[in-house]
């Protein structure tokens, strides 16, 4: 029995021994795979990630963050080649940087039956310059072919101890097996948040550590002057160990109508919620989105930025003189800021400059913007306040944290109301915001220090309207008339694509979509914002319809017919954001040709999503020579719950097949 146990325990201990990665030590199996084998579609896969992180302290800096990763990659295709290239994000801070130290890589490849690797070179590691809060090591893997294995290997020292960057177990390729070690001194609480929807395994002990602390004094050990005497001391303390752990996680692909995908991807983040120092007590951090609001209004570069108003009190005066209605102040002071100030691109919920030289420069990131236009229309008079708000990249901030605003816009309270403004962007209006920040909720911050969630989505759906007036000719070409109208965030949303570029290219893409030839092109309102976008041209589009035995078949849509389903996964697990409420409306008049009759038309057809989250409306009337079709498709809620998709896949089927059916004519 005793022989049989020892067996036992000699075939776990060479489990457990098979199963260990070594750095620099690849099997010739792994080298040898040609696709994933649980995801034979990957092109490639993380067969092991790595994370160690734990505090160091040191007398004359303190406390500081080690984090040490360790990549092992399979690359199974030339689609997967990206991953030989690993970007390493790193923060600058005021005084202190983070930075990267002992990067090392192999790269392990198949020739002739044997295992052979290739030395990561230092010219294989370079900096790069992102902003002025953060820049990016780019490690890239020399010779690299399929089939290859990367090992990566790197530490980063980071003097901003108080934050540890999230941990991701989840990627746009398969990963096999990831772990990750925290060890966290008792003097830091941390809270620790998930997200994903694949299990992780999560255990947290305690464990004693010894921390060896030298400093320099200029005392002896007898206590009598000595120049630079270095001595050594010992820190008994404890430490909270966290474990984490997942396997076999699928590749989390972005499908059309996605915020941001990391607000889904399998991960997760310790946000410091207090500290307890020896001799200092409990210091608390961010525990409720109030703490988080009231954090951040407290800071100078935040509320004491907001609360300066004698740099531009002239201005305003001026500005709102002889006004008398509350909207005509707001929209003065409005167009003002949006025409003297200019967004360096920045983001982020403190001031970098200040207000006052962000606007006598013109300049500055979002908060100086936003909180600029707060103080002035405040100084008017006006109930106005700022709300934080995550950006769409930053993502959704599901759980009350510091770090989970990126972003301030103005909002004013009018009669029970809250109208929301950002003067970042040339072409925004109230209530009309950019799309970076339409990311569900944000927080208003008020006076007194309360605060409270706003939604951030638009109330009133974007239009775009559509009316064409359509002749055919016996060739199977249309020419037509056309007519297009845009309001809201529709509206917003071309201002900013058509001033990117010249009229002329803007033309040159629509004759090339359309598959058409474009004149008397006419564009109105483009810079009265408070009005809607109208285009109208005249076109010709050869090839419209089709000719069959003498009858004529055609879609009453013609280009504008849906013809792919934007949906293609089985099922998913994310919302589908639109990021705005919109309707999409045709009326289309076809002319019928002299000589030919109606034999048939598509019958009408009204689908609904549940919850009245949308509709699709269908029909076609002939009246006289004219057939007039009125095409209509409301999405009611800018966000689709993940549990609707199946309803939303089959609604958009609904569409492409109605849209896709035919008017037939026939000669009289």
């Amino acid at each position: 029995m005793k022989l049989r146990l020892f067996f036992l325990l000699l075939l776990v201990q060479q489990v457990v021994s098979s199963n260990e990665i070594k750095f620099g030590k690849v099997s010739k199996e792994e080298v040898a795979a040609t696709e994933h084998a649980t995801y034979p579609e990957a092109n490639a896969a993380i067969l092991h990630k790595e994370e160690r992180v734990w505090y160091d302290y040191k007398y004359n800096t303190g406390w500081s963050l080690i984090r040490e990763v360790h990549y092992r990659i399979k690359i199974y295709n030339k689609e997967g080649f990206d991953w030989a290239t690993l970007q390493v994000p790193l923060y600058l801070g005021e005084s202190e940087n983070e930075t990267i130290h002992a990067v090392k890589g192999y790269t392990f490849n198949l020739e002739n039956g044997k295992v052979v690797s290739q030395k990561l070179k230092n010219d294989g590691v370079f900096m790069e310059d992102v902003n002025k809060y953060r820049e990016k090591a780019s490690i890239t893997m020399p010779d690299v072919h399929e089939g290859s294995v990367l090992d990566i290997k790197y530490e980063i020292n980071s003097p901003l101890y108080w934050y540890i960057d999230e941990f991701k177990l989840q990627y746009d390729i398969p990963v096999d097996y990831v772990k990750v070690r925290l060890d966290i001194p008792e003097y830091f609480i941390f809270k620790q948040y998930s997200r994903g929807f694949h299990p992780i395994d999560f255990t947290q002990t305690k464990e004693n550590r010894t921390l060896k602390v030298s400093y320099r004094s200029s005392l002896d050990s007898a206590g009598k002057y000595s120049k630079n005497t270095q001595k050594n001391n010992t820190l008994e303390l404890t430490e909270n160990v966290y474990n984490i752990a997942a396997s076999n996680l699928p590749a989390l692909l972005e499908e059309k109508y996605t915020n941001n995908i990391d607000n889904y991807r399998t991960a997760i983040q310790f946000e410091l919620a207090s500290t307890n120092f020896p001799n200092q007590g409990f210091t608390h951090y961010s525990t409720t989105w109030e703490d988080v609001a009231k954090t951040i209004y407290n800071n100078d570069d935040f509320g004491g930025e907001l609360n300066k108003d004698n740099y531009f009190d002239d201005d305003v005066d001026r500005l709102i003189s002889g006004l008398s209605s509350d909207s005509e102040k707001t929209m003065a002071i409005f167009q003002h800021v949006k025409s003297k100030m200019n967004w360096d691109g920045y983001t982020g919920v403190g001031c970098s400059q200040g207000v006052r030289k962000a606007y006598k420069e013109g300049t500055g990131n979002v908060a100086e913007v936003n909180l600029m236009l707060i103080a002035m229309l405040k100084y008017a008079g006006l109930d106005a306040n700022p709300v934080l708000v995550s950006t769409r990249s930053h993502g959704i901030p599901m759980f009350p944290t510091r770090n989970g605003f990126n972003y301030v816009v103005a909002g004013l309270e009018i009669q029970n109301d809250l109208v929301l403004f950002d003067a970042t962007d040339k072409n925004a209006m109230p209530d009309v915001l950019p799309t970076r920040a339409l990311n569900w909720f944000g927080r208003l911050i008020r006076d007194d220090g309360s605060s409270s969630q706003v939604s951030l989505m638009p109330k009133s759906k974007s239009l775009d309207a559509v009316m064409m007036n359509i002749d055919l000719n016996e060739d199977g070409s249309i020419q037509g008339k056309y007519r297009q109208q845009y309001t809201a965030n529709n509206a917003f949303a071309f201002r900013n694509s058509y001033t990117e570029g010249s009229e002329e290219s803007y033309l040159d893409n629509l004759e090339k979509n359309g598959d058409m030839e474009i004149s008397g092109f006419d564009l109105q309102n483009a810079e009265e914002l408070s009005k809607p976008i109208v285009q109208s041209y005249e076109f010709k589009k050869e090839a419209a319809y089709e000719i069959i035995a003498g009858k004529l078949y055609l879609s009453p849509l013609f280009h504008l017919t849906t013809r792919v389903n934007p949906f293609k996964m089985e099922k998913r697990e994310f919302p589908v954001d639109y990021g705005y409420p919109w309707e999409d409306k045709y009326i289309i008049s076809i002319k019928i040709p002299e000589g030919y009759t109606v034999e048939s038309i598509p019958e009408p057809m009204v689908v609904a999503l549940p919850e009245n989250m949308g509709q699709f409306k269908y029909n076609i009337l002939v009246a006289q020579d004219m057939i007039r079709a009125r095409i209509e498709t409301a999405l009611n809620s800018p966000v689709i719950p993940a549990y609707y998709y199946a309803d939303l896949k089959e609604f958009y089927r609904h569409i492409i097949d109605k849209e896709s059916e035919k008017v037939i004519l026939t000669k009289s």
